[in-house]
């Protein structure tokens, strides 16, 4: 009869806590006389992994364990827990190798590769940037090759330096290859968030297109059906030709016209066009933020300067930079409501939203062309403040028994009078807390 030798350790599971089972592991570490072996860390790592944090939670039901599972050419399936020494063989075979268990996207390429800089082994000229365009990969990349080396030299594989700090613990080395696994998981997640590689299925990869602001909506029609559509238009078009950019068709060698169905106009005096600009904001920002020479991108440094111009109240900007963000009608109240103490119904909510937001912003951009256009003899000067504005009711208020049917005060200078009596708020609304003060005091 044989005897199985006692281990000189024994793991105690009633432990729960992961640190308190790290600081039992550290303990038999150094009582222990030998060096462990593998699989005895193994079994210590399992250990600690498996104790429960704060939450009650351990490695596992956080989504913290490396897993692969592997299918052979039949129906079954076999998972099985990827060993530590397949791993940092060969860590970037394989993107799915080293992404957390219940975060895997089908999308994304199962063979997506780190790509570092290429240089030329004779000139030392850089052929490929690669992946060093990244932010923060760079960095990664640093910490990872001196963790590599720090390792190999732990393992004898390379002799040391004399910066290189040398230790005997197996558990510390242990804990070294598990943040080096993690840092070269890091470099994924730095290439999903800047380079995404997303791919549909039975669909071509989308390529990414340059989108033309100046160009309208055509299509190319025979030379017979242009006719035919001249002669029967509701609208006025011109019946010349010449008006009209014309090809010939490779195919049939019939001449074709090009007939516009609607031009591509920008308005910033219109509300509309400004509501619909908000609704697609966050859209063209995310298009256009670094193609700084198109009319996309003009547009946006547009619509930020005659926000500025209309200098809406906080609780409106509040509500823009919401609805900008893509914030339902309840995520919007709920941060009014948090943030200025104020309370609106979604009619109300949609009234500020639809209307008078873009009024205010449309508002903006015609006193701006207004005050760049209007030649001099069409301005007058403001009795108050000395300035020379454009003759129009945004700038001054209608008063039929004057010669010119304009005041002589400017309304910015008549709603600051205003404002200094008591009457008005800053933002053109009325003080009704003195209003009825004031009525309160009559009565009594």
């Amino acid at each position: 009869m044989t005897y199985k030798l006692k281990k000189p350790y024994t793991l105690d599971y009633s432990i729960e806590r992961d640190i308190d089972r790290m600081h039992a592991v550290e303990d038999i570490l150094d009582k222990l006389e030998r060096n462990p072996s593998s699989t005895e860390l193994e079994q210590m790592g399992s250990y600690i992994l498996y104790g429960k944090d704060e939450n009650g939670k351990n490695a596992y039901q956080r989504g913290e364990m490396v897993k692969q599972t592997r299918y052979n050419s039949f129906v079954t399936k076999d998972e099985k827990t990827l060993s530590l020494d397949a791993l940092l063989e060969n860590p970037l075979s394989d993107q799915q190798e080293l992404r957390e268990l219940g975060t895997r996207d089908p999308r994304i390429q199962s063979k997506s590769i780190i790509v570092r800089p290429k240089y030329n082994k004779k000139t030392g000229e850089l052929l490929d940037i690669g992946d060093a365009d990244i932010p923060g990969m760079e960095e990664l990349w640093h910490c990872i090759d001196k963790l590599e080396h720090w390792i190999a030299v732990l393992e004898g594989k390379v002799p040391p330096q004399p910066t290189d700090m040398l230790f005997d613990n197996p558990y510390r080395l242990y804990r070294l290859k598990h943040t080096l696994i993690d840092l070269r998981r890091h470099q994924y997640y730095l290439k999903d968030a800047y380079k995404p590689t997303i791919h549909f299925l039975a669909v071509d990869h989308p390529k990414r297109q340059y989108i033309d602001w100046n160009s309208d909506s055509f299509y190319w029609i025979p030379y017979s059906t242009w006719q035919n559509r001249v002669q029967s238009s509701y609208y006025p078009v011109s019946q010349n030709i010449a008006d009209y950019e014309t090809r010939e068709n490779s195919k049939s060698e019939e001449i074709e016209v090009k007939w516009v169905v609607r031009r591509h106009i920008f308005n910033w005096e219109d509300p509309a066009h400004i509501y619909a600009f908000i609704c697609n904001y966050q859209a063209m920002e995310n298009l256009l933020w670094d193609k700084l020479d198109t009319d996309g991108h003009a547009l946006l440094m547009d619509f930020q300067r005659y926000r500025r111009m209309a200098n809406l109240s906080p609780a409106r900007e509040c509500i823009l930079d919401c609805k900008i963000n893509q914030f339902t009608y309840d995520e919007i109240r709920a941060t009014i409501q948090r943030e200025h103490n104020i309370s609106y119904c979604n009619s109300r909510m949609a009234n500020i939203l639809i209307r008078e937001i873009p009024r205010a912003i449309a508002e903006a951009a015609t006193r701006h062309r207004l005050l760049t256009t209007t030649p001099l003899r069409g301005c007058k000067p403001c009795k108050t403040c000395g300035r020379v504005l454009p003759k129009h009711p945004l700038f001054f208020a209608i008063h039929n028994d004057r010669h010119d049917h304009f005041s002589q005060h400017c309304k910015d200078c008549e709603r600051a009078a205003r404002i200094a009596k008591g009457g008005q708020h800053t933002h053109d609304r009325r003080n009704k807390e003195a209003t009825l003060l004031e009525m309160q005091t009559r009565k009594t």
